[in-house]
């Protein structure tokens, strides 16, 4: 009898491992129970128990319960990146594109984070604490600024001078109206108008 052949390429499965990745899943079922009871109140075995798995099998996916904060912080930072990069990547003069950027990230920041206040706790904690996520939002709005200073340097309305350093200095003048911390701690003010004066300001800066 010819014994079956095993094909070298494909991984072997792991005995006791889901045959199917199920983390999506689980971030949703997290992302629900986080906005119906709070995510500090939240435990590994109410989300196991929302899906109807052993905690076992939720700990294959995740090891443990910050890699799901993290995640479901970095699924609601991705979507404001997403918003920033839509808006720079418009192709229209640079210093109305700076002004459209820095307007929409505080909007779409405003609109995550109080519209949903229990995930927007979850945010503030994950700003407050310095996670990595929160890094790497302020990383990806860093490029989407460099990409429009480029874009002003390339057309002339922007002086040539370097685009890294002056995207770091463009992300820190804009930190008041950008990092979910600032922005939970100046809710009550006009964070729009703020935007405005700062996006003018910066524009002249960047002409000379």
């Amino acid at each position: 009898m010819k014994s079956k052949s095993v094909d070298a390429t494909s991984p072997a499965r792991r005995p006791g491992r889901p045959t199917v990745d199920r983390r999506a899943e689980i971030l949703d079922a997290a992302q629900r129970l986080y906005e119906s009871i709070g995510f500090e109140k939240t435990t590994m075995g109410d989300v196991a128990r929302d899906l109807g798995m052993s905690p076992a099998n939720l700990y294959r996916s995740f090891p443990n319960r910050q890699a799901i904060d993290e995640a479901i912080a970095a699924r609601m930072l991705s979507i404001i990146e997403d918003r920033a990069w839509t808006e720079a990547r418009v192709v229209r003069p640079a210093g109305a594109a700076l002004e459209a950027l820095s307007r929409a990230v505080l909007e779409e920041t405003q609109l995550r984070m109080f519209s949903q206040q229990r995930i927007h706790h979850l945010c503030a904690v994950a700003a407050r604490e310095q996670w990595p996520v929160v890094q790497a939002y302020l990383d990806a709005l860093r490029g989407a600024l460099r990409h429009i200073i480029m874009e002003g340097q390339r057309s002339g309305e922007f002086a040539r001078q370097d685009p890294e350093e002056l995207a770091d200095t463009v992300c820190a003048a804009l930190t008041k109206i950008w990092h979910p911390q600032m922005v939970e701690a100046y809710s009550g003010e006009d964070l729009a108008a703020t935007s405005d004066r700062i996006c003018r300001l910066l524009i002249r800066g960047l002409a000379t």
